[in-house]
């Protein structure tokens, strides 16, 4: 049976709408803006519409499930979160981190089709994963993944299986550990100096082992150690080696709780502040006890109930 086959049987489209969907996804999408850290500068989002997200979600869970996920790339897989990230560096007094350069936009459509060739599906099903999963690029009129489409991200630790699994063998033989967070990579030690000789080594194995035409973004490129700090996606590893979402982050989360408590703070802001306490609770459980002390538990209750 083939893929257009599946399709039909699994999803509520006609033939015709089915065919007509397949030729024009690479156009169904809606873009945007949002700002980046960096002053003026700006991530484009697209956003792939309704019908392409639902077929992109189905694909996703039915025809890319069997397809190998290397055990150190850690984002977008079920029961693995940032925390899991950050684990394997927590002991670990130097840590070097890179970073992609325009990560899901620098992967094409070419790229995926020699994969999955290689991974023996069927050259008549390849073309139609391609228009459902890529989009069409304005400016090079070639196909590539969207950053906002939801079947980007498992096609990316996919599609960059070899990689990490090079990356993991070269750093285990060194004693250091590698983790890989979509376009963050980090890397930790105990052993001093041996992280500027994994940050030289880096493109060669990209050469060696991935098709892919993937860039390390220099200017992100940070060394730092246990005396000055360690950052790992957005979490801290403290001196004692605890895993936390940092000082800055707890005065704007007590912030937060006051003007829930005084009524003054808006719904939209209340439902992210709820998910940003769940997020607490699983890197620092201890850290909701001591707000529930501070705050009352009536308060607490109120707030992380939905």
């Amino acid at each position: 049976m083939s893929l257009k086959d599946r399709l039909l049987r699994a999803l509520p489209f006609s033939r015709q709408e089915l065919e007509l969907l397949i030729s024009t996804a690479p156009f169904r999408y809606k873009e945007y803006k949002i700002p980046k850290r960096k002053e003026g500068a700006f991530r484009l989002i697209a956003q792939p519409t309704p019908e392409v997200k639902l077929v992109q979600r189905w694909l996703v869970k039915n025809e890319l499930s069997t397809l190998p996920i290397h055990s150190a790339a850690k984002a977008y897989k079920a029961d693995t979160g940032l925390i899991e990230n950050v684990i394997p560096h927590k002991n670990h007094r130097f840590l070097l981190k890179l970073d992609f350069e325009n990560f899901f936009p620098s992967i094409t459509a070419s790229d995926f089709h020699q994969f999955m060739e290689d991974n023996g599906f069927s050259n008549t099903d390849i073309p139609t994963l391609i228009n459902l999963l890529f989009k069409r690029d304005h400016a090079t009129k070639s196909l590539r993944l969207a950053i906002g489409a939801p079947s980007s991200p498992t096609i990316s630790n996919i599609l960059l299986y070899p990689l990490d699994r090079a990356l993991d063998n070269h750093c285990s033989d060194l004693a250091v550990s590698y983790t890989r967070y979509a376009d963050d990579l980090s890397f930790s030690t105990n052993l001093p100096g041996i992280l500027k000789d994994i940050e030289q080594s880096v493109p060669a194995l990209i050469k060696a082992s991935c098709s892919l035409n993937l860039r390390i973004n220099k200017n992100k490129t940070t060394h730092t150690s246990k005396k000055r700090g360690r950052r790992v996606t957005g979490l801290v590893i403290t001196s004692e080696n605890e895993i936390s979402v940092g000082r800055f982050r707890k005065r704007l989360l007590r912030a937060q709780i006051h003007h829930f408590g005084a009524g003054k703070l808006p719904p939209e802001e209340t439902e992210a502040l709820r998910g940003y306490l769940s997020f607490l609770n699983s890197v620092e459980p201890d850290q909701i006890d001591r707000l529930r002390i501070f705050y009352g538990k009536e308060l607490m209750s109120r707030l992380m109930s939905r």
